[in-house]
Formats: structure tokens, sequence, C-alpha cells
């Protein structure tokens, strides 16, 4: 498949766009993909539109919502009875839109007075508790680990341990999100494991520990990520996940469309050709 067939857009560019002009936004550029979220969205995930206006959304853009962000913190025991009901309401969501994948990122926060063995039997009993709901829905999710010094998953290596551990396995598979495997240092990729690519940029100028989502802007030369290196190795491993860009930064949402589709296209042709 052609790179640039399996390029998709996050709605965290533009979280203000209603969901039918973002999914026009996505189509616009020449996407067939998009990925809505549950943090930005004061009127629901789907922007409380019924069925019918969801459909007709999507037949008239030819746009597929592939991934609901996200399920936090998915993985701490703490959280997991409210988090095992949060999905099923993000499943129901899904559903509406024949979405395939749920995203889900761990507990980010300092002071997590867990030990690297709690954490570690957490994963597993919490992944235990979700596999039987996205099995029965037909759904995978999609864990994301987080390369901040905070987190309590920081790399693929240590969810795929997870992933082998639970009952579940065949419900899970990999987040590879460029800005989170450079913070975390880790090297190794995960091609075959990994069905979704999550791409930002970052500018130099800050030492990694420092270095925030607010940071993450759409890739270009300016880099220090090497985020298009990242794509490109796991293109060349047979990697066949889509591409979805990920910009956190509120100066790339405070971009008028037109200038938004124009700074896309370009970091397009930059990442990819």
């Amino acid at each position: 498949m052609n790179p640039r067939e399996r390029l998709s857009l996050n709605r965290i560019l533009s979280p203000q766009l209603p969901l039918p002009e973002f999914l026009r936004l996505t189509a616009d550029l020449g996407m067939k993909m998009a990925e809505v979220r549950n943090d930005f969205a004061d009127n629901g995930v789907l922007d409380g539109l019924s069925e019918t206006q969801l459909k007709k959304a999507l037949a008239e853009t030819g746009v597929r919502i592939i991934t609901i962000n996200a399920l936090y913190p998915f993985e701490h025991g703490k959280h997991l009875q409210a988090n095992v009901e949060k999905l099923q309401g993000l499943i129901a969501e899904a559903s509406k839109v024949n979405c395939p994948h749920i995203v889900m990122c761990p507990f980010n926060e300092v002071g997590d007075p867990r030990t690297p063995a709690q954490r570690s039997a957490d994963l597993v009993v919490a992944l235990n508790a979700y596999g039987p709901l996205l099995t029965e829905a037909g759904m995978v999710g999609l864990i994301e680990a987080l390369g901040f010094e905070r987190s309590a998953l920081r790399t693929k290596r240590a969810a795929l341990d997870g992933i082998a551990r639970c009952s579940y396995p065949k419900a899970f598979a990999l987040l590879h999100d460029t800005f989170h495997h450079y913070l975390s240092g880790e090297t190794e990729l995960f091609p075959r494991e990994t069905k979704l690519i999550h791409v930002s940029g970052v500018v130099a100028g800050k030492a990694k520990p420092a270095i925030e989502d607010d940071d993450r802007i759409l890739v270009d030369a300016s880099d220090v990520l090497d985020s298009r290196g990242q794509v490109a190795a796991l293109l060349k491993a047979g990697c066949q996940a889509p591409i979805s860009f990920e910009s956190f930064s509120p100066k790339i949402r405070a971009l008028p469309v037109p200038e938004l589709k124009k700074a896309v296209r370009a970091s397009m042709e930059y990442l990819i050709g």
C-alpha cells in the first residue's frame, strides 16, 4: 500500500471544529481515516450526533473513524471498575461508526506509589478485565506506552510483556508514538505488533525530561524526534499500520483551517514524500 493511503488525522489538531467539518478537513487533505477523542469533547466523543447524522457525514467524506482516544489510566488498579464502565461507554460510541480500536494510555502522574511489580500485575489484571469486552465487540485495544519519566508504562516492550501474560492477547496491540518512543529512550521497534503510528515533531531547545505534549508540532525538518526516520524504519520492516498526525501544540490547534491544511500538506510531503 502507498504510504499516503495510510495517512490519518487525529482530532487533536483542531478539536474545536464540529465533527462533520473535521471529517471534511480530513478528506480535503486526501486522507481516508480519522481519530476522535474523549478529552477535548465538550459534546461527547461524537459531538452528540445521531447515528443518521454520523452516517451522513462519513458517507459524504468517505472517511473512516479508526480509533477513539483514550481509556485513561487504563492499567491502574485503583481505577479498574470505573475504567470497565468507561470502556463499555467507549465501545458503545465506537459501534455507532464501526470504529475498530480504542486507544489505551497508562497512568501519567508524579507520585505513583506502586512498585514496578505492582504496576506489572495491575497491567495484566486490567487487560484480563477489558479483553472480554473488546472480544465481544470485535475490537482491539491499542496500548500506547507514554515515554514521560512519570509514566507508569514507558516502553512498548513492557506493554507487549503484559499482553503476552494476559488471557486475551488477540484483543490488544501496540500503538507506536514517535514522540513517546523518543522520550522513553526505547530503541526496539515492533513492526508486526504495531497497529497504529502517531507522528508529531519537536524542535530543539529543551532537555528531554522537560519536553511536554504542548511542544508537539507537525513534523518538518526541524524535528528532533526523527519521526520521519522512525516511520521509514517501521515501514521498511513491514509495518502495515495507519500513520496518524497527532500534534498537541496550541499553536497548531489555533490555526485557521486554510493554514492548517497548508501546514499538514507540507508535513505529509516531508514525512513520506
